[in-house]
């Protein structure tokens, strides 16, 4: 064997060179083959695809480029092919090509203006044949290998081994050299059969020959196949056989005696080489129905925003949107829905071509598609890194509405890569499924996200049905699309439009307690959204409910406000609440929340009596607190020290009491209204008249809740604790007293009037009780145990 490389300035057109290769004495004894890249498929952006050449043969690029043009000024003969750098893997492979190879030429350019050595290796049937000379300038380079002389079919495999690009142009080389008077052919194969399925039908190996030569002795295999046919030592022009193989096997023939000794050729069987031709269900390029394109996110670049596009049946998505370009991008194939009823081997057949090898592609099925790709959960059928000819396995979809889809997505920190599909396709070899009726995909977004209404009354009535109120609906974002906003309702829509104001609150006006209520945005991505309610028939009745103490940060040391002995920062917060009206409070189902979420929801039952308390703590267990007491439902109040809001909701949710405070809650006690009831909150040490850390379950300024009046008279409860069945009250007047018991809950157990002093309490359980004491218009509320 023997390799050379030379200079040559002389330009030789394309069609010439192969004449004359054939009428002069060059290196080699006869021409055999010349790939000129008259057919060449490459474009200006590196990509892995292939093309048909000269003589059918298939030459596989990977990591290729066209010639540039020549614009080193070399003399390039155009078209040619520039192989990137050995990083890439770049190459050129032919497909296998009968009859040998003795010599092997190629034409070598510099590829750019880079400074550095260019090389190539020249491999046979994957076997390395020499290097070429490594050169630097503009001028043509001519890498020659001889002597190679390897028989039967060959690959024959370009590589650059260097960092620069390469030119190649005009691959020749020579048949296989002997004086063996048999030529072998390019085998076939015969299927015993026709299964679908990999290596599961039998195979016969055709290999035809040209020729005869008596001086064969023997033909023979060392595969598990039986050679047979016509025999080269006396049969002219026939064909060898292997028999007794199957697909996926590895065969070869070899010849013994005489000058064809040395001859030889192998295979392999190709693993479904006998499969069935599969029927053609949906032709997704040139049939009726092709994929519907959705677009979820798209972004600047020139080619269609970075989205799939569709032309002659073939499929496009590169989303390169300029040099340092990192927007994100989505776009989906959608095809669908399926009924998949007795389907059992579909597959998605098609060629992919690729450039840049960044973005993979995403194959996938769904049996609930939601109408938007990002909106369903697929399932993954195969992931597509490279290119080449693909048949996706989608025999796991079942169903009756099922979705084929192809995802592209990429947020394009490292690049993107430009895809294209043809010949796509959806395939079985037994039934199809059937198409249903194909919706139209949309994935768009409102921008605009209602908030929870409130209502702001316009008086303040005692009785059902008898307020004016404006719903108010605070909302966030803008949406340009939204073209009206409309009620059912008699109220009138007002405040501010969504469509050109961000972040604001539209009204409807004109309403009244007891009145129902609707709101829908029309137009645009938002079409359709509502919201609605009705405002309960006492909503702006006046409130005697009032807050008037909040302990958000208890003092590690002596913050035992619920006087269980033990300090706890969660379980002593506490919320205080007082009743200034006339009438019972039924706490029933009523709401104490803080800014993150409800805390509390008061039991059935619950009455608060006029003039007193009910203190609600974080946890433990509240002993020796004055009226009623109960612990967070939840277990916790979870009140902020630096700033909270305290709202009290009724059993409709409308708000009976708030308050919210900052960081002057923060201080190792209570804050606490001065005067009672009515005052500005103000920290507890810091009162005029009572300056203590809290005072839960009494009133702040540390008075009793009897007034002056009730307090001159002189009045005694006896026996208490008792376990008689009844108590004594006694009072310097003469006046009747209405007594009221509540449990610990609120719960109202006992009223009476009387008039002889005597309570009857035989009724009540043991445990510990609020008597509620009024005479002449004064009232007083003391603890009672019953025993």
């Amino acid at each position: 064997m023997y390799i050379c490389s030379s200079n040559f300035t002389i330009i030789i057109m394309k069609k010439l060179y192969f004449l004359l290769l054939t009428l002069i004495s060059f290196s080699f004894a006869n021409a055999q083959g010349l790939e000129d890249f008259t057919n060449s498929n490459a474009t200006s952006s590196y990509a892995d695809n292939n093309f048909v050449g000269n003589n059918g043969i298939t030459w596989t690029y990977v990591a290729s480029r066209d010639g540039n043009n020549d614009t080193n000024g070399s003399g390039i003969n155009l078209p040619a092919l520039m192989l990137r750098r050995v990083s890439d893997g770049s190459k050129i492979t032919s497909s296998s090509i009968s009859g040998g190879i003795g010599d092997f030429s190629v034409k070598l350019y510099k590829g750019f203006t880079g400074a550095g050595d260019r090389q190539v290796e020249l491999f046979v049937n994957g076997v390395s044949q020499g290097l070429s000379t490594p050169f630097d300038d503009f001028n043509e380079q001519t890498f020659t290998v001889t002597g190679i002389n390897i028989a039967g079919n060959v690959v024959i495999e370009i590589a650059n081994v260097t960092s620069r690009q390469v030119i190649i142009d005009d691959i020749s080389w020579t048949g296989f050299s002997t004086a063996c008077g048999i030529t072998l052919g390019t085998s076939s194969y015969t299927c015993n059969s026709n299964t679908v399925g990999d290596n599961n039908d039998g195979v016969t190996i055709n290999i035809p020959y040209t020729g005869v030569d008596a001086a064969i002795t023997a033909v023979t295999t060392t595969s598990a196949g039986t050679v047979g046919g016509d025999d080269p030592s006396t049969v002219s022009n026939g064909t060898i056989t292997i028999s007794g193989l199957s697909e996926g096997d590895a065969w070869d023939i070899n010849f013994t005696g005489g000058d064809c000794g040395a001859i030889s050729t192998s295979g392999t069987v190709p693993a479904a080489e006998c499969d069935p031709i599969p029927n053609t269900c949906f032709d997704l390029s040139a049939g009726a129905e092709l994929f519907e394109l959705v677009a979820v996110t798209t972004n600047t670049s020139s080619n269609n925003n970075g989205t799939w596009s569709e032309s002659a049946g073939t499929y496009s998505a590169n989303a390169y949107c300029g040099g340092g370009c990192t927007e994100p991008v989505e776009s989906w194939l959608i095809f669908g829905p399926l009924d998949m009823t007795g389907v059992t081997d579909l597959a998605l057949a098609f060629d992919a071509a690729e450039s840049f090898g960044i973005t993979d592609l995403n194959v996938a099925y769904t049996a609930a598609y939601s109408g938007c790709p990002t909106g369903s959960t697929w399932t993954t059928a195969q992931t597509i890194s490279t290119a080449g000819s693909y048949s996706v396995d989608l025999s796991a979809a079942t169903g009756t509405d099922v979705f084929v889809g192809i995802q592209y997505l990429d947020d394009g920190t490292d690049g993107y890569s430009g895809w294209s599909l043809s010949n796509v396709a959806l395939e079985a070899f037994g039934a199809c499924p059937t198409l249903g009726t194909r919706p139209t995909s949309t994935c768009a977004v409102c921008d605009v996200t209602l908030g929870t209404e409130n209502y702001v009354c316009l008086g303040n009535t005692t009785g059902a049905g008898n307020d004016m109120v404006t719903v108010e609906i605070p909302y966030a974002g803008v949406e340009g699309t939204i073209t009206s906003l409309s009620t059912t309702s008699a109220g009138t829509i007002g405040g501010d439009d969504p469509a050109t104001i961000a972040d604001g609150t539209i009204t409807i006006t004109g309403l009244g307690e007891g009145d129902s209520w609707d709101l829908t945005i029309n137009g645009g991505d938002c079409d359709g959204t509502t919201i609605s309610g009705t405002i309960a028939a006492t909503n702006c009745d006046p409130s005697f409910l009032v807050i008037n103490e909040i302990l958000a940060d208890p003092d590690a040391t002596t913050g035992d406000a619920n006087g269980d002995g033990t300090v706890s920062t969660s379980q002593d917060e506490f919320i205080e609440l007082y009743n200034i009206g006339a009438a019972d409070i039924d706490l029933t189902d009523y709401v104490i929340a803080d800014g993150a979420s409800d805390r509390h929801v008061f039991p059935a039952g619950t009455i608060l009596a006029p003039n007193t308390f009910i203190t609600v703590f974080g946890g433990g267990t509240p002993t020796g607190i004055d009226f009623m007491t109960q612990v967070a439902s939840t277990g916790g109040l979870g009140l902020n020290n630096g700033g909270d809001t305290v709202t009290i909701r009724n059993a409709s949710g409308v708000t009976a009491a708030t308050y919210t405070y900052g960081s002057e809650a923060g201080n190792n006690q209570s804050i606490a209204r001065e005067p009672d009831y009515t005052g500005a909150f103000v920290p507890h040490l810091s009162h005029t008249t009572n300056p203590v850390q809290f005072t839960p379950g009494a009133a702040n300024d540390g008075s009793t809740l009897s007034n002056v009046e009730f307090n001159k008279a002189n009045f005694s409860i006896y026996p208490n604790p008792t376990n008689t069945g009844v108590v004594n009250i006694v009072t310097t007047s003469n006046e009747a007293v209405n007594v009221t018991v509540f449990d610990l809950l609120g719960k109202k157990v006992i009223t009476k009037t009387l008039s002889n002093n005597t309570l009857n309490v035989s009724s009540l359980k043991s445990g510990v009780y609020l008597l509620n004491i009024e005479q002449n218009g004064a009232s007083t509320t003391k603890k009672l145990v019953i025993e």
